[in-house]
């Protein structure tokens, strides 16, 4: 009920900011940050309203999230849709990397940074936002049988098609991503939680 996660607050440098601007994105498998394909933040990121205010069809799809409830029970069952930006970011591990930023009617502004990465292999929500704006798809985790898997593929395993995190199990890979990100204050380890209304009724 209290929703208690272990994750990592992850720096995406915006491209061409002069201000150097980022987008905090929170994650609980940083070991699959090579499989990032997008980033989709909250119809209520400060990104998101401040480009509405010059943007008729960012302002139109912010409305059009708005009609939806927000709670994560309907989001799970509703299409999921985006608005891809004219942001980019960089790849915190490959700066020769660049990822789109969408708006998304998936993402809660209440629960991390109001902002994820998707990594459609290996999450399901990811997964069909991808193959709807058809967006690449790389699966960054294998079984350690190494057996064909249908995706997304939420086990854990062993990291594939992740440059040096090849080869290393997920609980690994994981701490040494916040390892090298850490060092270049790029990243903070963060505990987060889903907590909800309760009500108690004595009927």
């Amino acid at each position: 009920w209290i929703g208690k996660s272990m994750g990592l607050t992850v720096d995406f440098e915006i491209v061409g900011d002069d201000k150097n601007a980022k987008i905090p994105v929170y994650t609980t498998r940083p070991d699959t940050i090579f499989g990032a394909a997008f980033i989709a933040i909250s119809a209520h990121h400060p990104i998101a309203l401040e480009l509405a205010k010059e943007n008729a069809e960012v302002k139109d799809f912010i409305s059009e999230c708005n009609k939806s409830a927000i709670d994560e029970q309907t989001i799970e069952k509703q299409e999921k849709k985006g608005f891809k930006t004219a942001i980019k970011v960089f790849h915190p591990l490959d700066k020769n990397k660049q990822i789109d930023v969408y708006i998304a009617n998936f993402v809660l502004m209440e629960y991390g940074t109001g902002a994820i990465f998707g990594c459609p292999a290996h999450d399901v929500r990811d997964f069909e936002f991808a193959t709807k704006y058809n967006l690449p798809i790389t699966q960054v985790v294998a079984p350690a049988s190494s057996e064909a898997v249908e995706l997304p593929y939420s086990e854990d395993g062993v990291i594939v098609n992740s440059d040096f995190l090849n080869g290393l199990s997920c609980s690994v890979a994981k701490e040494k991503v916040a390892e090298i990100l850490s060092a270049k204050n790029q990243a903070t380890k963060k505990t987060n939680y889903r907590l909800r209304d309760w009500g108690v009724s004595r009927q």
